[in-house]
C-alpha cells in the first residue's frame, strides 16, 4: 500500500517503509506500508500522522516503543531515506 504524506512545506521527499505487528497488522489489514515523507520528519511527526490516517491503530498515549531498522529510537529521531519503522506493540504476561 501506497501511502504519501503532504508535506506544508515544499521540500525534497523521502521514501520509509512502516511494518505492522500483532494487532496494528489486524487493524491496518496490511504487514507494511511505503510512504514518502519531507526530509526532516521526525519518528513522533510520523506516529501523529498514522495515527490520523488508522486511528483505529492500538497506540498508547504515553508509551510507544519504536525502532528504526531494527534499532530501538527515541521519537526525536529525524527519519532517513529508506529506514523501516516499527511501531512495537506491547505484550503482555505473567
Amino acid at each position: 500500500m501506497q501511502v504519501t504524506y503532504k508535506p506544508n512545506h515544499k521540500a525534497m521527499l523521502m521514501y520509509i517503509s512502516i511494518t505492522f505487528l500483532g494487532l496494528q497488522r489486524a487493524k491496518a489489514q496490511t504487514d507494511q506500508i511505503q510512504i514518502s515523507l519531507s526530509k526532516g520528519t521526525r519518528v513522533a511527526d510520523l506516529l501523529a500522522y498514522i495515527k490520523e490516517c488508522y486511528p483505529k491503530l492500538p497506540f498508547p498515549d504515553d508509551t510507544v516503543l519504536v525502532a528504526v531498522n531494527n534499532k530501538l529510537s527515541s521519537m526525536e529521531r529525524v527519519l532517513k531515506n529508506n529506514d523501516n519503522v516499527t511501531f512495537l506493540p506491547f505484550l503482555g504476561g505473567g
